[in-house]
């Protein structure tokens, strides 16, 4: 039975590297670039101060350093990291990053501790798959402050984004999505993109496998919505649709 769950874990968390690839552009022409590390998506916008959106896993700095140069982005031109929550396999090389190449550190209120720390939060299962995956999920990462805490709203303008980023608990206590005024959205793991970490339909959402309050992150959900976000930028997987995300969770609420 260990060596099944053990096996899951790998599929659900390594099988979805599937390369980087530019899925879209910033308000102004930035390219958009989505680099699927080993556990997740950090998303880097070129922008002349470029902003990596979430930080990978620690071990991952030679891979990420290697997309980043891929794609003509030197890692010490970095301006801003967004930290889209506070999770190891979102915040692990924060403190890496920043004492490598001195880009700021943003992180939410909510997720202090948990940086502080260098320790996830309890992750509370949104399925049985979910609850098998668990004991292999990293949840340690090397402790760190941020440089800028998201309370409510920062305007990201100083680094080249025309958007906020907005405090949306939900995912956890400080989780944080940026909102383009292109009507576009980074959201982290507000959802998750597809089955086998993205390597199967990965523009189809679907619920997460953890949430810290997952009533208040499908308020979150419906809070995009209503603001007319048409594309969502995912932690895992995506980019996906507004009409999949209206059609996903629609049929979610109603099931038992």
């Amino acid at each position: 039975m260990k060596v099944f769950m053990f096996a899951a874990a790998l599929a659900m968390f390594t099988l979805g590297c599937t390369g980087s690839a530019v899925v879209g552009r910033a308000p102004g022409g930035a390219e958009i670039v989505r680099i699927p590390l080993r556990l997740s998506n950090v998303h880097v916008v070129k922008t002349k101060t470029p902003v990596l959106i979430d930080s990978g896993t620690l071990g991952d700095m030679d891979d990420l350093r290697k997309a980043l140069d891929d794609y003509g982005v030197s890692s010490s031109s970095l301006g801003l990291v967004v930290l889209t929550h506070g999770h190891a396999d979102h915040a692990g090389l924060a403190a890496d990053l920043r004492r490598a190449t001195g880009a700021k550190i943003m992180l939410g209120e909510g997720d202090l501790g948990l940086a502080r720390q260098g320790h996830d939060d309890e992750l509370l299962p949104t399925s049985f798959t979910a609850s098998l995956l668990k004991p292999f999920i990293t949840t340690i990462y090397p402790e760190f402050v941020p440089d800028l805490v998201v309370r409510d709203r920062i305007d990201l303008s100083p680094w080249g984004i025309d958007g906020q980023a907005i405090a949306m608990p939900g995912h956890t206590k400080g989780s944080i999505v940026v909102v383009m005024s292109d009507q576009s959205a980074f959201v982290g793991d507000m959802m998750l993109g597809g089955s086998f970490g993205g390597q199967i339909a990965p523009s189809s959402p679907r619920e997460h496998y953890y949430q810290a309050d997952r009533a208040q992150n499908r308020r979150n959900i419906d809070a995009l919505l209503a603001m007319g976000i048409e594309k969502f930028y995912l932690g895992h997987g995506g980019p996906v649709a507004r009409a999949d995300v209206i059609s996903a969770f629609a049929a979610s609420a109603k099931a038992p």
